[in-house]
């Protein structure tokens, strides 16, 4: 059986002398792994597609252990993101994050998708600070796996007078001091703020934002903490957070 999908590359690992596996990443099938057979090759004409972050049309046939790509047509390599350390970083925890999560639904397997896709080119070709978008992006992924951080009140009581503000990790919600419990920790108005204006600006409004300095690397300690607390997966964002 021959497909056609377009998919985002996730990772790549070896496989053989000169073959490459890839994790593939489709708002049709979700993450699913195919071979790049010889790709290592000197001259070979699909080595582009085992770079992390292409974006492409990939033809898939069935093969003996799985899927195989016969053919590849890049639509974007988001090259650049490899000539800036930072975007490089950000861009490679937003993959990671993609990895670890396991999709409950279709609508939530496209969203996370189109997410994606918007915020590597967002990060690529925008003028944003840096975290912006890695920000951004966990902030719409809660929301589209059914855990939005609701910002505008507490989540206990409804009041929208935020003396001190806390996140219960175990429902990854925001609440006032009257509400909150031993899974709760504070933080701080910068990183609450932070995420209220991130949570109302789209990505392609992203540059306008300016936020209060350091509030963005805050911000996203306690989102990473949020993810882990809600998806139980451990995330290793090398060269962001030590």
């Amino acid at each position: 059986m021959t497909e056609k999908i377009q998919a985002i590359v996730i990772k790549s690992s070896d496989k053989k002398e000169k073959d490459k596996n890839i994790l593939l990443f489709s708002h049709e099938k979700g993450k699913f792994w195919a071979t790049l057979k010889g790709v290592k090759g000197a001259n070979a004409k699909m080595k582009m597609a085992q770079n992390p972050f292409c974006f492409g049309e990939f033809i898939l046939e069935d093969g003996k252990f799985g899927k195989i790509v016969t053919g590849f047509e890049s639509i974007e390599t988001f090259y650049e993101l490899s000539e800036d350390v930072e975007k490089y970083f950000e861009g490679t925890a937003m993959l990671e994050i993609v990895n670890s999560l396991n999709f409950s639904n279709e609508t939530e397997q496209t969203g996370v998708f189109l997410t994606l896709l918007k915020s590597l080119k967002t990060l690529c070709f925008e003028k944003v600070e840096n975290l912006y978008v890695l920000d951004k992006f966990l902030l719409d992924v809660f929301a589209l796996s059914g855990f939005p951080l609701y910002t505008e009140k507490c989540t206990g009581c409804g009041t929208s007078a935020f003396e001190h503000i806390y996140i219960d990790y175990n429902t990854g919600e925001l609440v006032c001091t009257a509400c909150k419990n031993y899974s709760c920790e504070e933080t701080s108005k910068n990183s609450y703020l932070a995420m209220k204006i991130l949570n109302n600006t789209s990505l392609d409004k992203l540059k306008t934002v300016k936020l209060a300095q350091g509030s963005e690397e805050a911000l996203l300690r306690v989102l990473v903490k949020n993810f882990e607390a809600r998806f139980e997966r451990r995330l290793k964002l090398i060269g962001i957070l030590s």
